[in-house]
């Protein structure tokens, strides 16, 4: 291990704290897959700013690995929560190891007949190879491109168009990501003791990446139309919670957020009312004073002489 991940290992968690929170400073120089959308104080908009959360979770996890704060993240995003590990990486780490990896690509996308081979074998197993391929038809039946057929001249074609009609990575580089995938189904079956159970890409989790597999960035977030959380907790009735229900529906924010306050707001109209306190005081009986007595009469009550 080297010095550097020595002396992270070794730090309390306060100074632990502390590296990371600088690190989060870096702002556009941090992948994507580290920020995340937090509301700005001031102005009170969604904004967003990498995550001092996610930067510690991907050096922690470099360090499980043994890779170097700095190469952690370049080479390992989180997705939903989840680390992921970008291909490259994944690749140097198995090499690493002792371990051999063939990467053979034959055929081309025009043509039809691409596949991309990656073959691991193992340092300690050389006699047992693991072989996996990747076509252009295996990621139309992942979803992964839309369609893969030739047009009028017998040219191949890959298509992968998002809902504004602009080409995705996978029909723009197809072989480097059949590349990647066969790469991530061979590490995943014979090296998960070098990854330590860390084969998934950030595309495996569904998440949007570029050529190099890399997690693109996010849409930014937008303001919602209507304060609903607010609305909700104001409704007097449960149809008017249903109504407000449905018209963030109709306008495409019904967040988990807001199901969550509309649940509650039902229930506390479900409660029964607390009855109201009478105006009028109970009538308590008091006790009649005492008469006075004469200095005589408490000796004598006393069992004493006058």
């Amino acid at each position: 291990m080297s010095t550097e991940i020595t002396t992270y290992v070794r730090a309390t968690l306060a100074e632990k704290r502390d590296y990371v929170q600088t690190i989060a400073q870096a702002g556009e120089l941090l992948p994507k897959g580290l920020w995340h959308n937090v509301r700005n104080p001031d102005t009170n908009v969604m904004e967003q700013r990498p995550s001092p959360g996610k930067v510690m979770l991907v050096v922690e996890t470099g360090i499980m690995l043994g890779v170097h704060p700095m190469a952690a993240l370049q080479g390992i995003d989180v997705i939903e929560g989840h680390p992921t590990i970008k291909p490259a990486l994944m690749s140097a780490l198995i090499r690493q190891a002792g371990h051999s990896l063939r990467i053979r690509q034959t055929g081309s996308v025009r043509g039809g007949d691409l596949a991309v081979t990656t073959t691991l074998i193992r340092s300690d197993d050389s006699d047992f190879p693991y072989e996996y391929t990747w076509t252009p038809q295996d990621a139309v039946d992942a979803g992964l491109l839309d369609s893969y057929q030739p047009n009028a001249d017998g040219v191949w074609q890959p298509r992968a168009r998002s809902k504004d009609g602009n080409p995705k990575p996978w029909e723009l580089y197809t072989a480097r990501l059949c590349r990647w995938r066969s790469l991530s189904d061979a590490a995943s079956a014979g090296a998960e003791d070098v990854l330590m159970g860390l084969h998934y890409t950030a595309e495996e989790l569904g998440a949007p990446v570029d050529a190099e597999g890399a997690p693109t960035a996010a849409p930014a977030p937008t303001q919602p139309s209507r304060d609903w959380a607010a609305e909700i907790a104001e409704a007097s009735t449960h149809e008017a919670i249903e109504d407000l229900l449905d018209a963030a529906d109709d306008a495409g924010e019904r967040t988990d957020a807001i199901r969550t306050a509309a649940l509650t707001r039902h229930g506390m109209l479900d409660q029964p009312a607390a009855p109201e306190p009478s105006t009028a005081a109970a009538a308590v009986p008091v006790p009649d004073a005492p008469a006075e007595l004469s200095d005589d009469d408490w000796l004598a009550q006393a069992g004493g002489q006058p």
